[in-house]
């Protein structure tokens, strides 16, 4: 536990530099194809699975906002049918400048993973984290492509822990300056 508050104090010293920016937009969704690097806790290798992540920002400054992240991933690895939810809240860092945006986010919430093979099917919600960051390329006033996204997604289902990477990539849409 003393490491995620090691992270954060990081995150938030890094926030420093980010009090200096003029304009912003106060909301931003975001929407694109992800891929999910799923790690089997030892049963396997690591699972590859395709889908979606979204966001909806609100920001309070020019640095800080609130960010909501959803995301679903389907698969069949191995004859193992997989679906994958995450539902994740938390803060974002962004140091906007003209030409891009970096930005840094601290998500916490809950995955959902079903699993179904011929013999049945399992199912299971568990506490999950998401740490990571991107870039995001502003086109428009209220336009943007975000270039990447990279999270680690640590979630915790049937008592082992997973380390998961996941990479998004997609639109932004910007709201009120």
């Amino acid at each position: 536990m003393n490491k995620y508050i090691v992270m954060l104090g990081i995150l938030l010293m890094a926030a420093l530099p980010l009090l200096a920016q003029d304009n912003f937009p106060r909301g931003q969704v975001f929407g694109g194809y992800s891929y999910l690097s799923v790690d089997t806790s030892g049963l396997s290798g690591r699972k590859s699975l395709n889908g979606w992540n979204g966001q909806g920002s609100v920001n309070f400054n020019k640095w800080l906002g609130i960010t909501g992240d959803f995301g679903g991933y389907y698969g069949s690895p191995d004859n193992v049918t997989v679906h994958d939810y995450s539902f994740l809240f938390g803060p974002t860092l962004t140091y906007r400048t003209e030409h891009v945006a970096p930005f840094f986010h601290a998500l916490f919430g809950g995955n959902h993973i079903n699993t179904s093979i011929k013999e049945g099917s399992s199912g299971n919600t568990a506490f999950a984290m998401a740490f990571g960051g991107g870039l995001d390329l502003p086109v428009g006033e209220h336009f943007g492509v975000r270039l990447a996204q990279v999270d680690w997604l640590r979630t915790q289902h049937f008592s082992t822990s997973q380390n998961n990477i996941r990479l998004s990539t997609g639109i932004m849409f910007n709201f009120g300056k």
